[in-house]
C-alpha cells in the first residue's frame, strides 16, 4: 500500500482505526499497522482518541495532522499585496494586506519577507512553513531567472529580483503568474470546479487569461500561455487588445468621450441608457465577446469564467456576450462570472503550495524541514 494513498484517505475521510484502514485499503492488519507507525513517526498523522471495534477492545484512532505544517500564499498586485497562512487542510489561519512597493526590487522583496514574518512571527512556527507560493504579474521564466511583461509592477522585472526575493524570504518560493494562480483557485474551489477544460478571463487594471486543459493548469513552452492582451487590437492600428479590454482602457475611452474616466460610472450610465457610458460599455462588451470567441475557437473550453474587478462588473451582461459568441461561431461555451472574487489569487496560491507540502515522501524523509533547507 502506498503511504500517500493512506494519508489522502485519512485527510478526506477522517480518523479511523488501524483495523478500518486495513479493511478500506484491502491489506493485512500488520501491513497497515507498519505503515501507520512510519507515518506517526513522521508527524503527518497522529493518534487521537479511541473507537469501539464491534464487541472487541476499543481501537486507537489514527488521524491526519493538518497542523503539522503550514503554507503561505501571497498575491502581489500592482496596488496591494495580500498574504495568507494556511494549515495542511488549506484552512486560512491569518491574512495580511499592505500597499505594494511598486518600483524598487529590494523594497518589494523585503516587503514580502516582512509579510511572511507578520503571518508567522514566532521562529518555531516559521520553521513549520513548508512552502511559500507567490502570485505575481508578468511571465515567470525560472530558467532565465526573470519576470517579464509586468508593466504595472516594474520592481519584479528588475535584474536580480528573484535572487533578492529568495535571500529575503529565506527559502525558494513557488512563483507563478497571478492570473494563472487565480485560474487555479476558480478551478479548484470556485466557478470552474466541475470543469475539466476551463478558461479564466481576468479583466482588471489589465487583461489576462488562464487555461486549464484536461484538469491541469496550462503554462505553455515559455510560460506565456494566455497572454491574450498582447494581441493587436481588432480593426487595425497600433493598439493591443489590453488597451481596450481593461480597466485602463475603459477609463481612457470614457474620459475621451466626456465622462469621468471611472469604469463604475461608465457601467452605471450604460445600465441607465445614458451617454457616454452607453457607447463606451457597448464597445467594451463587443470586445469581450470577440475575446471570448477567440478563446472558444483556440481552447474549446467547457466554461469561460470571467473575473477581475471590471470582469465581475460585466456579470449581468454575460448571457448577452454568450449569445454574441454563439451567433458568430454557431456554438459557445458556458460563460459565467468568477465566484471567488478578491480571494481567487490567494486561494490558488495556497492550493499550489499545498501540493508539495502534503507530499508524504518529504515527510518520511524529514518531517517539517522546509524543502529548501
Amino acid at each position: 500500500m502506498h503511504a500517500q494513498v493512506l494519508v489522502d484517505l485519512l485527510r478526506e475521510s477522517g480518523p479511523m482505526t488501524r483495523a478500518e484502514i486495513a479493511r478500506r485499503c484491502r491489506v493485512s492488519k500488520p501491513t497497515a499497522s507498519s505503515l501507520v507507525d512510519r507515518l506517526l513517526r513522521s508527524g503527518l498523522v497522529v493518534e487521537r482518541g479511541t473507537a469501539s471495534e464491534g464487541s472487541g477492545r476499543p481501537g486507537r484512532l489514527v488521524a491526519y495532522h493538518a497542523g503539522a505544517g503550514r503554507v503561505v500564499g501571497i498575491d502581489v498586485g500592482g496596488t496591494s499585496t495580500r498574504a495568507a497562512l494556511a494549515d495542511l487542510d488549506g484552512r486560512w489561519l491569518r491574512v495580511e494586506r499592505v500597499p505594494t512597493v511598486i518600483a524598487e526590487p529590494m523594497g518589494l522583496a523585503r516587503q514580502i519577507a516582512d509579510l511572511v514574518r507578520s503571518l508567522v512571527p514566532e521562529p518555531a512556527e516559521r520553521a513549520r512553513v513548508l512552502e511559500i507560493a507567490i502570485a505575481t504579474p508578468g511571465v515567470v521564466d525560472l530558467d532565465r531567472r526573470r519576470i517579464a511583461i509586468a508593466p504595472n509592477l516594474p520592481a519584479v522585472e528588475c535584474e536580480g529580483f528573484l535572487d533578492q526575493l529568495e535571500a529575503a524570504v529565506g527559502q525558494e518560493p513557488i512563483l507563478i503568474n497571478d492570473v494563472k494562480v487565480a485560474t487555479a483557485g476558480e478551478f479548484r474551489s470556485g466557478a470552474g470546479r466541475d470543469a475539466r477544460d476551463l478558461a479564466y478571463l481576468s479583466i482588471g487594471t489589465g487583461l489576462g487569461l488562464g487555461l486549464v486543459a484536461d484538469g491541469r493548469l496550462h503554462h505553455g513552452s515559455g510560460g506565456r500561455a494566455g497572454e491574450i492582451g498582447l494581441l493587436m487590437f481588432p480593426g487595425g492600428g497600433r493598439e493591443r487588445l489590453e488597451d481596450g479590454l481593461s480597466g485602463v482602457g475603459i477609463a481612457k475611452r470614457h474620459r475621451s468621450a466626456g465622462g469621468s474616466g471611472r469604469p463604475e460610472d461608465a457601467f452605471s450610465e450604460f445600465e441607465l441608457g445614458r451617454a457616454p457610458g452607453q457607447g463606451v460599455v457597448t464597445e467594451f462588451l463587443r470586445l469581450l465577446a470577440w475575446a471570448a470567441a477567440v478563446v472558444a475557437t483556440v481552447h474549446d473550453p467547457e466554461r469561460i469564467v470571467v473575473g477581475g474587478g471590471v470582469g465581475l462588473r460585466c456579470a449581468p451582461f454575460l448571457p448577452d456576450v454568450r449569445r454574441a459568441v454563439e451567433l458568430d461561431l454557431g456554438y459557445a461555451p458556458d460563460i459565467t462570472p468568477a465566484s471567488l472574487g478578491d480571494d481567487a489569487g490567494l486561494t490558488g496560491a495556497i492550493a499550489l503550495a499545498l501540493d508539495p507540502a502534503r507530499s508524504v515522501g518529504r515527510w518520511l524523509k524529514g518531517g517539517i524541514v522546509p524543502a529548501s533547507a
